[in-house]
């Protein structure tokens, strides 16, 4: 009995694929006169032809074909490898070269760079294979990926399943894991769940010293941002509603946004372009967004007068927009770096956006300072008078 089905491969391959499934027997006439219950000897005679794939001109099977896509795949070329890894996994879900075929086609998608189809298959092996010798480190892949990609609900999910695992993950598989799970959770604004796992996470950096002096691993950079993400949100939850309140409150979210900073300088020592252009952008837009918030606290009750209420916003200005200039240089340097190792991510241009409105702003503040009746000798008198209050 002969069966075929007809494969159309992705634009590249140029080939169709027809996938030949036979089992015969020797010589049509014997079996049609063979008894029906045959001998042990009988069916040892049988010949079984594997499955076999049809392509213009030749013929293989499924073993050469496999090394094929290897072949392809050593000599570079990823899109074509990655179309005859799928096609065999496609039409042999669970054979012989199902795992390999899923891990090194979604090795050959990430070449080719698409990390989503590399992700979708890293963690098609992990859940349809989770006792594959390839399955854990495919899962792990797969948050990195999914991490990359910005979609951290997804990164989370996998990670979940990954800690499932943890009694047998390498330290570093566990970092992944507990960062993975901390992104997740704050994708869901869900801080203080996140920060267990950040801590967790820290807790394997520093129990086998994964942290030396210098660059760090790639894998660290992860958790650091998770750790710095949950102090960025907390430092963006202290809003300046009161001006009796001020001066404290400003203190606990400037402690906050330096502590973050921090931790996004520690994501920056992997050395990783993608991971410092989303750091270095966060670290400018956070000084932007504290900026804003401090220019919309209510003035004092002090300020009585037209003159008074005009010296006091004149300090204000002369004061904080220090917090523009310094976001406006992590920006610049962040920009510099991409343009050294032509890092082209949507965070580069998210930086080079927030750059602009920064430089803009910074203009405002210095044409509002000089449109006030005041010298700025006189504005740095009132910030003095304003800080001895404080003390």
């Amino acid at each position: 009995m002969l069966n075929t089905w007809t494969v159309g491969l992705p634009p590249g391959c140029n080939f169709a694929l027809r996938w030949v499934a036979c089992v015969g027997v020797l010589g049509c006439a014997a079996q049609v006169a063979a008894p029906a219950a045959q001998t042990a000897s009988q069916r040892a005679l049988q010949v079984t032809t594997p499955v076999t794939v049809v392509t213009p001109g030749s013929a293989t099977n499924v073993r050469d074909l496999y090394l094929e896509a290897q072949r392809v795949q050593a000599a570079g070329e990823h899109s074509k490898a990655a179309a005859l890894y799928d096609a065999l996994v496609r039409y042999d879900p669970r054979g012989e070269f199902a795992t390999q075929a899923l891990f090194q086609g979604a090795l050959a998608h990430e070449e080719a760079g698409d990390h989503a189809a590399a992700a979708h298959r890293f963690e098609q092996l992990a859940r349809g294979f989770p006792e594959a010798v390839e399955s854990t480190d495919a899962l792990v892949r797969a948050i990195r990926l999914s991490v990359y990609q910005e979609q951290w609900e997804r990164a989370g999910e996998q990670a979940e399943l990954l800690l499932k695992r943890e009694n047998v993950l390498a330290p570093r598989h566990k970092v992944v894991a507990f960062s993975g799970r901390a992104l997740g959770l704050l994708a869901k604004s869900d801080v203080e769940s996140a920060e267990r796992f950040v801590s967790e996470g820290r807790r394997v950096v520093d129990e086998f010293q994964l942290d030396t002096a210098g660059a760090v691993p790639r894998d660290l950079a992860q958790l650091y941002y998770a750790l710095a993400e949950t102090r960025r949100i907390r430092a963006e939850r202290i809003e300046f509603t009161s001006a009796d309140h001020f001066t404290r409150d400003f203190e606990i979210r400037a402690q906050l946004l330096l502590d973050a900073q921090g931790a996004y300088s520690d994501c920056m020592r992997a050395h990783d372009a993608h991971w410092t252009a989303m750091a270095g952008f966060r670290v400018g837009e956070l000084y932007q967004k504290l900026h804003q918030a401090v220019m919309q606290v209510p003035r004092p009750s002090g300020a009585d007068t037209p003159r008074r209420r005009q010296l006091l916003e004149g300090a204000m200005r002369l004061r904080y927009s220090v917090l523009l200039d310094k976001g406006i240089r992590m920006l610049e340097q962040t920009l510099a770096m991409a343009e050294r190792t032509g890092e082209q991510s949507t965070w580069v241009a998210r930086s080079r956006a927030v750059l602009e409105e920064l430089a803009v702003a910074s203009e405002d503040e210095k044409k509002a300072v000089d449109a006030l009746p005041f010298s700025r000798a006189d504005l740095q008198a009132v910030l003095h008078e304003l800080n001895n209050r404080r003390h």
